[in-house]
């Protein structure tokens, strides 16, 4: 059995030189590709008032609150997935991955000046007909109290020996009731990565993009689902709430977007867990679906 690791860090990891690494990490090349048992931990981290403001204006949140983002512990916690994804013991390389869901849970509002205490590690992986999809839970407490927590799922693309089925007709896209539209600039990558630490090439020009096979630079998804955020937890009226996310086809930037939703008529004192709002962002015609999704009260 393999013996568990644990890294503790007294200070956030800096990104930038967690890419400088990708870059360069080939992972474990084990053959038989299992997720290894990783903790990463931050203990007694706090946020900077100064960086929330930026990153809430770039999100589109109110940026005069005292509370963190919904979505904002992931900017804390994510230099801590990077140094999970970037340990010798992980098989793949870090590179390449694509992140294709990814749920959080917020039981109670978060206040800037808090400590938090953030853990990270691997939750299983399985194999599909498009790779390997691993998850990386978040946990974060503050003096005992689990406050936030969040489910990442990332997808290893590998050719597999089971053939596919055959390929299933696209379904009509639902209907929704509301529609609003934002405009995406070209620079929203980079803005967004000042913001939140998140580096990757592939957000922050065409040609380091096309270094990796996009046509273009493209939104961060965090970015997507920060924005709906932004627009749809204060339509709930509560701060516990469950936000959940599958993202279907990049943004190329520049890019205007529509988001999609339906309020549930379920705000009664009976049914407060079944309210929820379902959501699509989809291209500007409509016919392409960039990310999909629904949050809902807990």
């Amino acid at each position: 059995m393999t013996q568990a690791i644990r890294l503790q860090f007294s200070a956030t990891p800096g990104t930038l030189s967690q890419y400088a690494r990708a870059l360069l990490a080939r992972g474990a090349g084990q053959r038989d590709v299992t997720m290894p048992d990783i903790e990463a931990l931050l203990v007694g981290v706090k946020a900077q008032p100064e960086r929330v403001a930026s990153y809430a204006s770039v999100c589109g949140f109110r940026s005069h609150s005292s509370l963190l983002p919904l979505t904002y512990p992931h900017v804390l916690a994510f230099p801590l997935h990077m140094e999970l994804m970037l340990h010798k013991q992980f098989p793949l390389a870090l590179m390449g991955l694509v992140h294709i869901h990814n749920e959080i849970t917020q039981y109670r509002a978060i206040r800037q000046e808090e400590k938090l205490d953030i853990r990270c590690h691997f939750a299983g992986s399985n194999r599909t007909d498009k790779g390997l999809e691993f998850d990386i839970r978040t946990e974060v407490t503050i003096g005992g109290e689990r406050v936030w927590e969040s489910v990442s799922t990332n997808l290893a693309r590998m050719r597999s020996d089971t053939p596919r089925g055959p390929k299933k007709e696209r379904a009509p896209l639902p209907g929704f009731s509301t529609a609003e539209r934002w405009t995406l600039h070209s620079n929203l990558g980079r803005r967004y990565a000042r913001v939140s630490g998140d580096s990757n090439p592939i957000h922050l020009y065409a040609l380091s993009a096309r270094l990796f096979g996009f046509k273009s630079h493209i939104a961060h998804g965090m970015w997507s689902k920060a924005r709906t955020a932004a627009a749809l937890q204060p339509l709930l009226g509560t701060d516990a709430c469950r936000l959940t996310t599958e993202f279907k086809l990049p943004v190329f930037l520049p890019a205007t977007v529509e988001l999609n939703y339906n309020l549930h008529e379920t705000l009664t004192t009976e049914q407060t867990t079944q309210a929820g709002i379902d959501f699509e962002l989809r291209c500007i015609r409509g016919e392409k679906v960039h990310m999909k999704g629904r949050i809902e009260k807990i």
